[in-house]
């Protein structure tokens, strides 16, 4: 029997909304909680988030492979669910350093399979006649994320560090239980995947998806250098957590509007010429980072961050869309996800918390603006093809229902 729209509609947006309050009590805090809770200098972080990027890296393309053809994405998205929820607790334990790599490595393993899966569970419900309004539906979760990073920015300068995991362990089985109201979705078995599976069969498919991967690399590994540190530095500067969460509270709420007018830009613009703008937009605020000293504007700078984001995640997923078939979607995003929050972390942030501490915040947030323009080259010879370059045509119209896949489990 066909599940109502309206459920449906609530299904896949409740989704991001409660996930949103789940990446807030995670990403902005890392670094400080790191710092302060764990006691660890810039350098150590660095080797933490790397050894959590190579766990990432290994992790994707497994989880989309599993969920494209064996065990489906619902069924991936809440395993990984209950294994960050558990490995986020773990990592609130006072290990010494080398627990709190090997606690923060297999906490990544999980993390990493659930944004991918949302993506494609997104993408599957879209269709691909109304694919470009993708970004609407994602900024439901820059709405919570927003509001989330200054309630808990408050609440950690208020009460300490020591809670970041505990709330995020709770905001995570928030989602967990959402996920139990969806139906199963069914994997399909590829007739001839080869020896890499489902990973093989997306570069087959598109091969213009190396050149993507190259920009993808570009740019987040130019991130990963200076998001992973923008906390210590606005820290170093004389702020604390609530001034911290203030601002990346401004990038979530940037966020929500231009991820929901990304349909239209893309739909005006074409996909290849908004990833290219969210390539400059990072650049500027990478130079304006390394640059800016007083810790309250440091802290509203950080709404570029919003934009940038906003602009190439969003389109970044459409892009996977508009190039592979839906049986494919997890692992597509998986792959991307590999290179831009496998490898791209692995490089800018190892290789920045050591230019960081020895360096200097100046010379970090250069290379990483070099890095983010020629991303922004990179695509624009990458991305050229009708599909990705030319305006997407058709007007903006109500998303389409979920297709009955079979009885709601």
């Amino acid at each position: 029997m066909q599940t109502p729209r309206v459920k449906e509609a609530t299904q896949i947006q409740g989704m991001f909304l409660l996930f949103g309050f789940a990446i807030a009590a995670f990403f902005p805090f890392l670094a400080l909680y790191l710092q302060q809770h764990h006691g660890l200098d810039a350098s150590q972080i660095g080797v933490v988030i790397a050894f959590s990027a190579a766990a990432r890296m290994i992790a994707n393309p497994l989880w989309g492979h599993y969920a494209d053809t064996r065990l489906g994405r619902l069924t991936v998205l809440q395993v990984c669910l209950i294994g960050a929820a558990a490995a986020g607790l773990a990592l609130n334990v006072e290990w010494a350093f080398a627990g709190v790599v090997v606690a923060a490595t297999v906490h990544s393993i999980f993390l990493v399979g659930q944004g991918s899966n949302m993506d494609a569970l997104a993408l599957s419900y879209l269709g691909d006649a109304r694919m470009s309004e993708y970004g609407r539906i994602r900024g439901w979760e820059s709405l919570t994320y927003a509001t989330g990073c200054l309630c808990f920015g408050a609440v950690l300068q208020a009460f300490g560090m020591g809670w970041m995991m505990p709330i995020y362990a709770v905001a995570v089985l928030l989602v967990l239980g959402w996920t139990t109201t969806f139906r199963r979705d069914r994997a399909t078995r590829l007739e001839d995947g080869g020896r890499l599976g489902a990973v093989g069969a997306v570069f087959r498919e598109a091969p213009r998806f190396w050149g993507f991967l190259v920009a993808v690399l570009l740019v987040w590994t130019g991130f990963n250098a200076a998001w992973n540190f923008i906390s210590l530095r606005i820290a170093d500067q004389g702020g604390g957590a609530l001034l911290i969460g203030f601002g990346t509270a401004l990038g979530g709420l940037i966020e929500l509007p231009t991820m929901r007018s990304s349909s239209r830009l893309q739909t005006r613009f074409g996909l290849r010429k908004i990833y290219i703008l969210g390539c400059g937009v990072y650049a500027l605020g990478f130079v304006l980072w390394g640059s800016v000293s007083d810790p309250t504007i440091l802290a509203a700078l950080t709404m570029l961050e919003g934009v940038a984001f906003s602009l190439l995640f969003t389109t970044g997923v459409v892009i996977v869309g508009r190039l592979l078939p839906s049986n494919l979607y997890s692992t597509g995003n998986s792959v991307t996800g590999m290179v831009g929050f496998g490898i791209a972390p692995i490089i800018g942030a190892g290789i920045g918390g050591f230019v960081y501490q020895r360096l200097g915040p100046g010379v970090l947030y250069g290379a990483a603006a070099v890095l983010a323009v020629a991303a922004a080259v990179v695509a624009w010879f990458a991305l050229d093809m009708p599909v990705l370059d030319q305006p997407q045509a058709g007007a903006i119209e109500p998303i389409a229902p979920l297709p009955d896949t079979g009885p709601t489990v």
